[in-house]
């Protein structure tokens, strides 16, 4: 049988999106693999195939740090010819740890690709997402700050303009800056769900921000330097472990028949960016609703 709904999911490559992407195409799926080089889509369509041969795969090129390609992505996601489009996944992701890289576009290349890359893409498709579907974007624990999240650096907040310009960033070119340009754009990307879920309003779609914990075996460390790339790849053998350190616990999964399209947050609620303490760094910044919804006007 054929099957009968489409997700799209970025960075399918490898890592988090090429598992997501296994399990979706052996749920039946047909399953869009955004890739920014379609040789290495390719190449995941081949293994995904492997493990479930009768799989509905599309590899689509996408640079999500290129406003051009995203456009021309969403543009051939538009024309049809595919099962109706009920899921969208955002989960492409870099993180620079040393100095500052800029996008195609200029923009600084961590804000870029994480955050705007993804904006514009859930822009651009929203009206095409069918009923009843869902629309997730990776966000990480990393904005709760050095105490729940190993040491990593808290965010950043400012004027999303300033983060998109390097040349005007509050954060600088340091390895601590590249983390707090890291947890900044997995910010804007919580802060985003919170206005989609608003902005949604009765359409039957749910707006979700995931946290999927430590990834170790992703690409994200492939900007450390080598000493510390290979310990932080060598936790991906203790990953059951891992589990058990702070800031590394499962969320509950949502109970059966929650409503989730309020800015869900991992597998529990989003109340843990309410009643922050007073040094926390974005403390109070989800209560100015103002500064949340200029996200949509970037």
């Amino acid at each position: 049988m054929p099957p009968t709904k489409s997700v799209v999911i970025t960075g399918a490559s490898s890592g988090l999106g090429l598992h997501v992407a296994v399990e979706l195409a052996r749920a039946d799926w047909h399953v869009v693999l955004g890739c920014r080089a379609p040789e290495r889509g390719a190449a995941a369509a081949a293994l995904i195939r492997e493990r479930s041969p009768a799989a509905s795969l599309e590899v689509l090129e996408m640079d999500l740090a290129s406003l051009d390609s995203v456009r021309a992505a969403a543009s051939a996601l538009a024309t049809g010819g595919r099962p109706p489009l009920h899921a969208l996944v955002s989960n492409a992701g870099v993180q620079v740890a040393n100095g500052v890289r800029r996008s195609a576009d200029g923009h600084e290349l961590t804000f870029a690709t994480n955050h705007l890359g993804h904006f514009l893409l859930i822009r651009l498709l929203l009206d095409h997402v069918a009923e009843p579907g869902r629309v997730v974007l990776v966000s990480s624990g990393t904005h709760m700050g050095p105490r729940h999240s190993f040491g990593f650096p808290a965010p950043v907040w400012a004027d999303p303009a300033l983060l998109a310009d390097p040349d005007h960033s509050p954060m600088d070119a340091t390895g601590r800056g590249g983390r707090q340009r890291y947890a900044t754009s997995k910010l804007a990307n919580l802060y985003t769900t919170y206005e989609l879920a608003r902005r949604l309003g009765e359409r039957r779609i749910t707006a979700n921000a995931f946290d999927p914990g430590l990834m170790p075996l992703t690409g994200l460390s492939r900007d450390y330097p080598t000493r510390i790339r290979r310990v932080y790849e060598a936790l991906g053998a203790f990953s059951p472990l891992i589990l058990t350190f702070p800031g590394s616990r499962r969320r509950p999964r949502p109970r059966k028949g929650q409503d989730q399209r309020g800015g869900h947050h991992g597998g529990g609620s989003a109340s843990g960016l309410r009643n922050r303490k007073a040094d926390d760094p974005v403390g109070s910044v989800l209560t100015a609703h103002g500064v949340v919804r200029l996200m949509w006007q970037v």
